[in-house]
C-alpha cells in the first residue's frame, strides 16, 4: 500500500466514526421522547456502512488502487460527486413531512445511490 492509500483508509475510519456519532444523535425518538438504544445503535451502524460504501466507491472512481489519480479523472469525479450532493439536497427538500433524522437518512440513501450510478457510468465510459 502506498502512503496515499493508507491516509485515505485513515480518513475513512475517522469519517465513519464521525458519522456514527451523528447517526446516533439523529435516531428518532419514541412518542415519550426517549430513543431506544437499539434504534440509536442501528442508526449509527447504518451511517457507518453508508460512509464506507460511499468512500469505497469514491476510491474505485478515482482509481486509487492504481496509484494517484490523474487530474482529468479527478475533475470528472468531483463534478459527479457534486451532482450527487445536489440530488441528496433535493431529496432532503422533498421529504418535508418527515422528522429531521428520517430526512437525513433519505438524503444519505439518495447520495449513495447517485454515487453508485456515477460509478457505473464511469466504468462504462472509461
Amino acid at each position: 500500500m502506498t502512503v496515499f492509500q493508507i491516509e485515505y483508509l485513515a480518513f475513512a475510519v475517522v469519517a465513519a466514526a464521525m458519522v456514527a456519532f451523528v447517526g446516533f444523535q439523529l435516531a428518532p425518538a419514541d412518542p415519550g421522547g426517549a430513543v431506544p438504544p437499539k434504534r440509536a445503535w442501528s442508526w449509527a451502524g447504518g451511517g457507518v456502512v453508508a460512509v464506507l460504501v460511499d468512500l469505497g466507491m469514491l476510491q474505485d472512481l478515482l482509481g486509487l488502487h492504481e496509484g494517484p489519480p490523474d487530474a482529468g479523472r479527478a475533475g470528472a469525479v468531483f463534478i459527479g460527486v457534486l451532482c450527487a450532493g445536489f440530488c441528496a439536497l433535493f431529496a432532503y427538500a422533498l421529504d418535508r413531512d418527515a422528522e429531521r433524522g428520517p430526512r437525513w437518512r433519505t438524503a444519505a440513501g439518495t447520495f449513495t445511490t447517485a454515487v453508485g450510478a456515477l460509478d457505473v457510468v464511469m466504468h462504462m465510459v472509461t
